[in-house]
């Protein structure tokens, strides 16, 4: 085989390629230029962008009094720029002291101007909140190169002005107070109003008038109180107790009122005892229970105090559905009689009452458990939970509670049970045929009597029986009032009359009855009445009188006709007076009713 650099060697001289030298000599200044043409652009370039660049800001948290004055002025107004009380102060401390001279003089001033108003803004604040100090330190702080010194200056001498003033009118109302001179103490507190701080004015003014308001209702509270106990009656100090307790414990009152509640209380403790001595157990606890619980009571009185409280929350109990709450006081008061120490005089009323308790407490945790099941509304949680009520015995506490929750539960169970009837009957009833309510009654009777849903399933079968009975009268009704509309009332209305009293349509057709007869009667007396009127006409009073008279009572028109009689009798009496005027000395005889001629 032969090797390449064999053949290659064999290949004639004028088949090798020629090698090219790059570049071209004719091209190689040309390059030259362009890049030294590039690369200069590219300096030049550079030092522009060098020369406009933004230098870079200044590091606030590095700033030293060394750096520059143009990187202090700049931290010195991002700081300021927050109102921050330190913060105004730095800044104007730092741009205070920079004359005129100063290259930076021209924008500071407009600077320190803007903060020394921010600072002295900030000093108002503190001052209208009662911090006077930290406000005159603020404002002390405003250099005598700031436009708002001299307002400052007198700022300050208002402040400390007024702070006297007003110390001074606290202090005098305070002492009002002590010596529970209300009319004083109102009287004084508005000197405060003529003040220009806020504190004052506004502050410290509302919290004087509350106190005092405080005070003196804590007084009154007091000596009403006081009044009650001076009767000694047992029922009058506990109301002297209850009423003293109310006294605002951050009052005045409340130190003369606490000597008061502890000597009451110390009373209506001996009176607990001679009745707990008597064996009236009842009396001692219903006075030891206005007792308010005190730890430095001897311990008989402790645990007199603790029994009654727990009598008092069995007492709270709900009679008859059990609550939650129910549970947490039983729980309280039998903890609170397990502490009664058998050395203690209560010790075995109060383990009899403990006994009690406990049976209640374990009723109320039955019956509350077979309420919270019963809630969820289904048939065999109502079973479920009228089983576990009816197992609290005769005997225990809670047996007429669960009685009457059994009751309840077993209506509910009946609804349960019977309501598919009145669902069935109504869908029957849905129809609207006689055969449909027929059915829909069958239905309805099976809810038995005495259950539940009774009441609702007669009245349900009240309605279609009414329904059933339009459907068969309604017929003969409609009969009625075709004859009627052909002026066939007589018959009409004894066809409607065919209608029964017991009938759902009786009312109806009676009131059609009614009305044809009044028509009929009309019919009737219309020209009886008419004549009686044409006789009036003519003069013939009497004669009318008396055609009038035929329209008897319970006729359709005898109002109508005793109302023309009335009148016709009035002016014939009238005619008759004039009459006996003219001629007083002749007898006058009434001619016969049934002459015509001027008869009245």
């Amino acid at each position: 085989m032969t090797s390449p650099s064999a053949d290659s060697a064999s290949f004639p001289t004028a088949l090798k390629p020629l090698r090219r030298r790059w570049p071209p000599a004719n091209l190689a200044w040309p390059m030259l230029w362009l890049f030294l043409l590039v690369g200069s652009s590219a300096v030049g370039l550079w030092a522009i962008a060098l020369l406009t660049r933004i230098p870079p800001l200044p590091n606030c948290e590095e700033i030293s009094r060394l750096s520059a004055d143009s990187d202090r002025l700049y931290c010195a107004k991002t700081a300021a720029a927050s109102k921050a009380p330190d913060h105004l102060v730095a800044a104007i401390e730092l741009v205070a002291p920079w004359g005129e001279r100063h290259p930076l003089h021209t924008e500071a001033a407009p600077l320190l101007k803007q903060w020394s108003t921010d600072l002295m803004t900030v000093a108002r604040r503190r001052v209208n909140q009662g911090e006077l100090e930290a406000a005159l330190a603020l404002a002390s702080k405003i250099p005598e190169q700031a436009e708002n010194y001299k307002d400052a200056q007198s700022t300050m001498t208002v402040w400390q002005r007024e702070w006297e003033t007003g110390q001074a009118v606290t202090q005098t109302v305070q002492s009002a107070i002590t010596n529970k001179n209300w009319e004083r103490a109102n009287e004084k507190l508005q000197d405060l109003k003529s003040l220009y701080t806020d504190y004052w004015v506004r502050h410290q003014f509302q919290a004087l008038k509350s106190q005092i308001e405080l005070e003196s209702q804590g007084w009154q509270q007091l000596e009403q109180a006081r009044q009650l106990a001076k009767t000694g009656e047992i029922d009058q100090l506990g109301e002297a107790i209850a009423l003293a307790q109310t006294v605002n414990l951050q009052s005045q009152a409340w130190k003369a009122a606490k000597a008061d509640v502890d000597s009451w209380s110390e009373s209506l403790l001996m009176y607990s005892f001679r009745q707990w001595e008597l064996g009236n157990l009842e009396a001692a606890i219903e006075a030891v229970q206005q007792v308010p619980a005190d730890p430095t009571l001897v311990p008989e009185a402790q645990d007199l105090i603790q029994f009654a409280q727990a009598q008092k929350l069995v007492s709270s109990l709900t009679a008859w559905e059990p609550q939650i709450g129910d549970l947490f006081n039983l729980m309280e008061a039998i903890s609170a009689v397990q502490q009664i120490q058998p050395s203690s005089p209560f010790y075995e009323d109060a383990q009899a009452q403990l006994e009690t308790w406990q049976q209640e407490f374990q009723d109320v945790l039955q019956l509350q458990t077979a309420t919270w099941v019963a809630n969820l509304g289904q048939l065999p949680t109502y079973q479920y939970a009228t089983q576990q009520a009816q197992r609290i015995n005769p005997e225990r506490p809670r047996r007429q509670q669960a009685q009457t929750l059994v009751a309840h539960w077993q209506k509910q169970i009946e609804q349960i049970e019977d309501r598919p009837y009145l669902q069935r009957a109504t869908q029957l009833a849905r129809t609207g045929t006689v055969a449909a309510y027929q059915a829909a009654i069958a239905e309805a009777q099976k809810v038995a009597l005495g259950r539940a849903l009774r009441i609702e399933a007669q009245t349900r079968i009240a309605s279609w029986t009414s329904q059933i009975q339009v459907i068969q009268d309604q017929p003969i009704l409609k009969e009625a009032n075709t004859l009627a509309a052909d002026g066939k009332l007589k018959e009409a209305i004894a066809a409607a009359q065919r209608i029964q009293p017991d009938r759902a349509l009786y009312d109806q057709a009676q009131t059609a009855v009614q009305e044809w007869t009044a028509q009929i009667q009309i019919a009737e007396d219309r020209p009886i009445l008419a004549a009686a009127r044409e006789l009036a006409y003519q003069g013939s009073l009497t004669a009318a009188i008396n055609r009038a008279a035929q329209i008897g009572p319970g006729r359709a028109l005898y109002g109508e006709a005793r109302s023309a009689i009335a009148n016709w009798s009035a002016e014939r009496d009238y005619l008759w007076s004039l009459e006996q005027a003219a001629e007083p000395e002749e007898s006058w005889e009434e001619p016969a009713a049934d002459e015509e001629s001027s008869d009245w």
